[in-house]
């Protein structure tokens, strides 16, 4: 029989979990409880349990803590979730740490409970067959191999590039190494099997695989940790081509020491000549990418350069940057968004400089030298806003400043401000400033302005 503990802090639901369900009829015993995730670590140092079921909401430790503190000490034990929450992308995160299966305790009904046991029974011998195969436990071995598995977006999980089916057998091998990134323990048979069948889908949709070897000793935190420092300072920067192998003492010494300040580079970047002059930005670029910078380090290197360039021309790109950082898992995507914030800043001086013409999307685009597709994406992204949209709430701060500031005819400050229809001017102020330009200015001397509502 299968040794079973189950844990939820509410107790009348674990008991009903524990005496209503068809345990025995799948090969299932319920050898122990606990109400608390706490508990669970208590008692799992004594007993021998072979499939831990546990809630995932529970007071004090949560599920997912109790399941990433069982992933550190037993790794191999599979696990199973009770969850309220038949959402994937929540369901997702558990998944993410290896759990078997899951139940929604919102759906217990005989016939459901029947059916869910019996998968999780054929997983658990699925599961079984294979580590027999294999001929060791799959974080034991020094032969073992990992398959570091790289996505291209954040919220991918390689599940869906494996192909497999059930994901059972493989969650239980899955290690999260950083964002978007898995590390998947396998026999070097094996491993040799699933790069040769699936190398070309993962690179057709953006994924990376490394193969990693010789690391079979190592202590599991010390595997974690040099993982994620090759990630960060060596994938960062170079993607490796897919299912190329790397013994573990190469990898340890690919990652290089950091060979340049940040405060050296941000004393160049605060300089201004590298919006104005290609080669010295291009330059900074260069150097940047080799000073090997881990992507923390990137976001507090051009977080103030940001933030200064955003008090002087109110770009947006600080709320920009603050959004997206995050999301940027290659140094790429940096690049790309610095070339985006250079041409937004031209654009922005060229616009500030042109307020009393009209002046196109496409004369600013290649003015900066962009496709004007390209500097329409690159000017949202960096500034939050379209061009249009930026042009015209500038036009319109200026000419509200004009009607506050001076006694120039209402014609007169459209004009000026690149309107050469009246009529169109002051319907789109009375959009954006909630009255028409006349009754702005009266408002603005003290005068009672009639109401006119905003459409």
């Amino acid at each position: 029989m299968i040794s079973v503990m189950v844990v939820d802090d509410e107790n009348l639901v674990r008991k009903g979990i524990m005496t209503t369900f068809p345990w025995r009829k799948h090969g299932f015993e319920v050898t122990c409880d606990a109400g608390s995730g706490e508990k669970a670590l208590e008692l799992l140092e004594r007993e021998p349990v072979d499939l831990l079921v546990t809630d995932l909401a529970m007071n004090g430790m949560s599920g997912l803590e109790l399941i990433r503190i069982v992933r550190e000490r037993r790794r191999e034990l599979p696990v199973v979730i009770l969850t309220c929450h038949d959402n994937f992308k929540y369901i997702q995160e558990a998944m993410r740490l290896g759990v078997l299966d899951y139940i929604v305790k919102t759906e217990i009904e005989d016939e459901a409970v029947d059916e869910t046991l019996k998968r999780i029974a054929d997983k658990l011998g699925a599961l079984g067959e294979r580590r027999r195969g294999a001929g060791s436990e799959p974080a034991s071995g020094a032969e073992m191999e990992g398959l570091l598995l790289s996505g291209p977006i954040r919220s991918s999980f390689p599940m869906e590039i494996l192909d497999e089916g059930d994901p059972g057998p493989w969650v239980a091998r899955m290690s999260e190494v950083d964002a978007a990134t898995w590390l998947l323990r396998l026999p070097p048979d094996e491993a040799d099997r699933l790069v040769t069948q699936r190398a070309a889908a993962w690179k057709e949709r953006g994924w990376t695989c490394l193969r990693i070897t010789g690391w079979g000793a190592l202590p599991e935190e010390e595997l974690m940790t040099g993982l994620k420092r090759y990630r960060r300072s060596v994938m960062f920067y170079a993607p490796p081509v897919s299912a190329a192998r790397l013994a573990w003492d190469e990898l340890a010494a690919a990652v290089p020491a950091q060979r340049e300040r940040v405060a050296d580079l941000r004393a160049e970047w605060v300089r201004p000549e590298w919006v104005y002059e290609v080669e010295r930005f291009e330059r900074l670029l260069r150097r940047t990418a080799e000073a090997s910078l881990d992507p923390a380090d990137l976001r507090n290197l051009f977080y103030p350069i940001a933030l200064e360039w955003e008090r002087l021309l109110e770009t947006g790109s600080v709320k920009s940057l603050l959004d997206s950082a995050d999301e940027w898992l290659y140094w790429r995507d940096w690049e790309r968004w610095l070339r985006g914030f250079r041409a937004a800043i031209r654009a922005i001086e060229l616009v500030r400089t042109r307020l009393d013409s009209e002046i196109s999307e496409a004369d600013i685009a290649a003015a900066v030298n962009m496709s004007r597709g390209h500097f329409s994406k690159s000017f949202k992204k960096v500034t939050g806003t379209s061009y249009g949209e930026y042009v015209r709430s500038l036009k319109l701060e200026r000419a509200k400043e004009m009607i506050l500031r001076t006694d120039e005819p209402i014609t007169r400050v459209a004009e000026r401000c690149g309107f050469s229809d009246y009529r169109h001017f002051s319907r789109v102020f009375r959009e954006y400033a909630g009255m028409l330009p006349t009754e702005y200015r009266k408002s603005v001397a003290g005068e009672p302005a009639s109401a006119h509502p905003v459409k």
